[in-house]
């Protein structure tokens, strides 16, 4: 029982602290993948249609672009992480 209440806290943890590091992605290259995807996609009704899959395929082919060209100094995990979620907020209205 108490393996089981220290894996149960271990994950807790683990969740909470990618949420919280996922808050910690730089504003300016969040919006810079933003901008990027909706370029990359001007029918943004038919990318929000496509579901989570959908913008987190967009966004991936986007924020690997920007980071080739060295455009993304941060996490990009993060910074993934915060554009598609912004996408996706966009797209619930």
């Amino acid at each position: 029982m108490k393996k089981l209440i220290v894996s149960y806290c271990s994950f807790a943890l683990f969740g909470l602290s990618g949420v919280v590091n996922a808050q910690n992605a730089d504003a300016t290259e969040v919006d810079a993948v933003v901008a990027a995807v909706k370029v990359a996609n001007p029918n943004m009704r038919a990318l929000c249609q496509s579901g989570p899959d959908g913008i987190r395929k967009a966004t991936m082919e986007v924020l690997m672009g920007l980071i080739g060209q060295g455009k993304i100094k941060g996490n990009p995990q993060y910074t993934g992480t915060e554009a598609g979620m912004k996408i996706g907020r966009e797209c619930r209205g």
